[in-house]
């Protein structure tokens, strides 16, 4: 008897398939469709506001659903008959789609009545009649998220949400308001939520209030002795940075347990500093293995600070909005990061460990035009003798940073670069796209040295951005042959249009799916197969929407008919075990 051939190893291997796999695997005779068919439709995700789904596509399979991904009304009718759901996610829906169902949340409260063991719910703006279903009948409930939920009476609903706090694990709380003292509200009656190890409290709308008062915030979160993971976002109000030193803390924190941070600041706030950044960071003491920040007083200083106390423990680094860094210092510092990504772009120079002349231009790729055009590498050779600065984390699986300073026509800048990306050997994710910039980015062509990251053989999907790519059958050879893991392309792999279809077509066919990222206001338009009658052009978002339509639903979807069963319905619905 073959591996292949017993059924339990069959369902480990279908748990790692993605959706075209998987649809795949169904095909091949009845023993693997009943094997696969429950992963093909374990979850149900779209987010498009515009196909319609039809019921029957759904009959015959609702008891495999496990999971509901849902942000348009028009699903909601076709899913009426899921009863063994875990997870519930509902994202916020438009206007237009308000007025087309006169009241989308009569159904999906139903919905919940008829899955009480829901284990997740994640929901945007929720009705109270909606939340109230979730507080009172889902007895198993281990994840909450709850943004702009609408809390008719408040001594009701929050005594209702608090009970439930004292068994979820995770618990997001944001954009709401829980005024407790008004009306008389006691925290007494909860001394602790002990089973909470994931916690995100805050306001991430300029228009909303915070969830509870920076007093109130520092009362639920000391309630919470066994919390692993938390998120803080603030709006307009004063960071209350002695409290959050005491959290991270370890000598004074009453959560000793934090191990994940992540500081969110909305918009301006002219009582905020980085000093203020940097005092927070001082007071961790190698406790954080994960911080992550979305504040734009993020600089030299707060870059030191957290190389400072924190290199020796980071595995995983989010600089999701920062002033100008160094991110080399980071990642020439810290020997056990795993997952980093930055906002801010590498320049080659300082990849390569090379000095810039003071009369250039700043290193900085978000300024004028006119300095994004000139860029010293283009016509600077390549020193003989380089000294690239030493890479710490060489077990990297993510590297989401853009690396700009290189020019499709400058000798030697490009292979030098790769051959230091080659050292990532454990490299999964790789992101190199940088800015807005079309052609000052790193060329993955065989002619500018893409056989140097050979060495790459568990990458998985790589973004490309906006950078233009002149990608051939010879290069799709190879990366097939290279990269056996690689699943998703993200980007242009061709400046022409004609030719990315083209190209786009020949991944398709050995399971590696291309799709595009729209991060500026023009884009390039080509009727010719060279590319020799480029223009730019207004970028078109409805295009751009059916571009992206298409590219989900030929993901996602896998039409087909099969021989040994007339029930199979005409679509065949993504699935998969949920990432988290």
């Amino acid at each position: 008897m073959q591996a292949l051939d017993v059924p339990e190893i069959l369902r480990l291997v279908g748990e790692f398939l993605d959706y075209p796999r998987l649809a795949n695997a169904t095909a091949v005779c009845k023993a693997w469709n009943r094997i696969f068919t429950p992963f093909l439709y374990h979850t149900i995700e779209r987010l498009s506001h515009s196909r319609k789904v039809p019921s029957s596509a759904l009959e015959g399979y609702v008891d495999h659903v496990r999971a509901i991904k849902i942000y348009s009304i028009f699903w909601i009718p076709s899913l009426a008959r899921c009863t063994h759901l875990k997870e519930l996610h509902i994202g916020l829906f438009s206007d237009e789609e308000d007025h087309d169902i006169e009241s989308p949340w009569v159904p999906l409260t139903d919905l919940v009545h008829h899955n009480p063991k829901l284990v997740t719910v994640c929901v945007t703006k929720p009705k109270n009649e909606f939340l109230r279903a979730v507080l009172t009948c889902c007895s198993q409930l281990k994840r909450l998220e709850l943004d702009r939920a609408e809390l008719t009476d408040m001594i009701t609903d929050v005594n209702l949400l608090f009970n439930v706090c004292l068994r979820l694990e995770e618990l997001k709380m944001v954009n709401m308001t829980l005024d407790l003292k008004t009306h008389g509200i006691s925290w007494d009656s909860w001394p602790a939520f002990p089973t909470i190890k994931k916690l995100w409290i805050g306001i991430t709308q300029d228009s909303h209030r915070s969830p509870l008062q920076a007093q109130g915030q520092q009362e639920f979160i000391q309630r919470c002795p066994n919390l692993e993971s938390l998120t803080m976002s603030f709006c307009g109000d004063t960071l209350p940075v002695r409290e959050i030193k005491d959290l991270l803390s370890p000598n004074t924190s009453p959560c000793p347990k934090i191990k994940a941070f992540a500081i969110r600041l909305l918009g301006y706030n002219p009582s905020f500093s980085e000093d203020q950044l940097v005092e927070i960071l001082n007071g961790c003491k190698n406790n954080l293995t994960s911080f992550e920040n979305y504040c734009e007083h993020f600089k030299d200083l707060s870059c030191q600070a957290l190389v400072n106390n924190l290199a020796s423990t980071l595995t995983h680094l989010r600089l999701d909005k920062c002033g100008f860094i160094s991110p080399m210092k980071i990642i020439s510092s810290c020997p056990h990061l795993i997952h980093f990504h930055c906002a801010m772009p590498l320049n080659a120079r300082e990849i390569l460990g090379i000095q810039r002349d003071t009369s250039e231009p700043p290193d900085y790729p978000y300024a004028s035009r006119a300095q994004q055009s000139y860029q010293p590498s283009r016509n600077q050779p390549l020193p003989r003798t380089i000294h690239p600065p030493e890479w710490a984390c060489k077990n990297l699986q993510t590297l989401e940073i853009g690396i700009w300073g290189l020019h499709k026509g400058t000798p030697g800048w490009q292979e030098a670069v790769l051959k230091q990306l080659a050292r990532l050997t454990q490299l999964r994710v790789l992101d190199v796209q940088a800015g807005s910039d079309i052609t000052d980015g790193l060329a993955f062509r065989l002619a500018s040295g893409l056989d140097i990251l050979s060495s790459l053989t568990m990458l998985e999907t790589l973004r490309l951005g906006t950078i233009w790519q002149d990608m051939g059958e010879q290069e799709i050879e190879w990366i097939v042959k290279a990269w056996p893991r690689l699943s998703s392309i993200h980007g242009w792999v061709h400046h022409s249009q004609n030719r990315r279809i083209e190209l786009k077509s020949l991944f398709k066919r050995h399971g590696i799916s291309v799709g595009y990222d729209y991060g500026f206001d023009t884009v390039l338009k080509s009727d010719d197969k060279d590319g020799s009658k480029t223009e730019m052009v207004d970028f078109d978002y409805e295009q751009y929407c059916d571009e992206r339509e298409q590219f989900d639903y030929e993901y996602y979807y896998d039409i087909r008919d099969t021989d040994f069963d007339d029930t199979w319905g005409e679509v065949s619905w993504g699935g998969g075990t949920p990432p988290y």
